[in-house]
Order: structure tokens, then sequence, then C-alpha cells
């Protein structure tokens, strides 16, 4: 990682971390269950920066994937279910969908750890910016595993409603992308505007 980069993530983390202590004092004088909600909410997403920022840090050499055969559908679920429960404690949050309108792969080589990681980052943005929205699926494609986020946001490029965004989950899921190999293919990540609105994210699996 660039030290530009690193100084910048650094500074990011360091300005969350300042409005968590703010809102802890605050809760010290008159204490307020909502407040302490908010708290809880920004000190885990806090500490889902950090990780994030542990794992692209520690990934100059390239991040190493350890490959097991795992289900694609099973762990899209497994995420669909963590951010429907994340969603009842935060009603502004969009709604979190699984489609199933096409048939994966029963089993694909990879990292369930990495790979997870990759989609709770995507997941979280497009949360940011959707409107209503969020939809998962899976698909196979030329021999890869095709992972899918969609939001119905305003597209890419639109302002980041996020003011403590350091760009960590984008980076992140690029590493873990390039960590997962298969002969000459490698792994990668693309992201386009969806014709009907929104952005269209995937992270293609080899």
């Amino acid at each position: 990682m660039e030290s530009t980069t690193l100084t910048l993530i650094a500074h990011d983390l360091k300005n969350a971390l300042g409005s968590l202590e703010g809102e802890l004092e605050a809760l010290i004088d008159q204490p307020d269950p909502v407040l302490a909600h908010t708290a809880y909410i920004h000190c885990t997403e806090l500490r889902r920066q950090f990780v994030q920022f542990l794992a692209v840090y520690g990934s100059s050499d390239g991040l190493a994937a350890h490959s097991e055969d795992e289900s694609p559908i099973e762990l899209l679920q497994s995420l669909t279910r963590m951010a429907q429960i994340k969603a009842m404690t935060l009603p502004t949050n969009p709604r979190v969908r699984l489609l199933q309108d096409v048939t994966p792969p029963p089993f694909w080589y990879l990292d369930r750890r990495l790979v997870s990681m990759a989609m709770e980052a995507a997941l979280h943005n497009a949360s940011r910016f959707a409107r209503k929205d969020v939809t998962l699926r899976a698909r196979s494609q030329d021999d890869y595993l095709v992972l899918v986020v969609e939001d119905d946001g305003p597209g890419l490029g639109a302002v980041d409603p996020n003011d403590h965004s350091t760009g960590l989950g984008t980076m992140l899921c690029q590493a873990v992308a390039k960590a997962h190999r298969s002969g000459e293919r490698v792994g990668r990540v693309s992201m386009e505007n969806r014709p009907e609105g929104g952005v269209c994210f995937e992270l293609w699996l080899p």
C-alpha cells in the first residue's frame, strides 16, 4: 500500500474514532438509548474498517487464498441473513434479497473467509447508496463463479453519503479477487452502471 494512501486511510479512521469518542462522551452526561445504539453501530462499522485495513495493509505481496469446496448459494444466504438482521436495528437500511433466477454451481473452490469479507464490503457499499433494494445473486460464466451485488442507487460517480468512507472496501475486493487463481486465470472485480439505475458489482473467481 502506498504511503499516501496509507496516510489518507489512517486519517479517515482517526476521524471516525473521534466521532465515536464524542458520542460516548455525550452518553456519560446524558444516557440515551438512541444515541447508545448509534454509537454501537459506529463502533461495529469502525471495527469492520479496521479488519479491512489490516487485510489490505498485510497484502503488499498479495493475499494468500486457502481455498476449499464451498457452496456459493450457502455463502450468499449467510450474507443475506446477516444483512436482514442488521436492517432490523437500522430501519433506514435498504431491503436485501437473494435472487436465484439462475442456477449457480453447487460448489466452487474458494477461500470462504476472504470472499465473505469482500462480499460484505460490496454489500455495505451498495447499502450506503441504495434507495430501497439491494440484491445478491450468483452464476457461472466462462469457467468463473460470478458473485453479484446490485443496488438501485444513483450509480457510479454519485456523492458518497458516508463522510468517513476510506475506499478500503474496493481495495479489499480487488485484493481478494487477485488472490484466487486457477492456472493462468486470475480473479477480478467489475463495477458498472445498470441500465435501470444503480450499480452492478461483480466478483469473478476462477
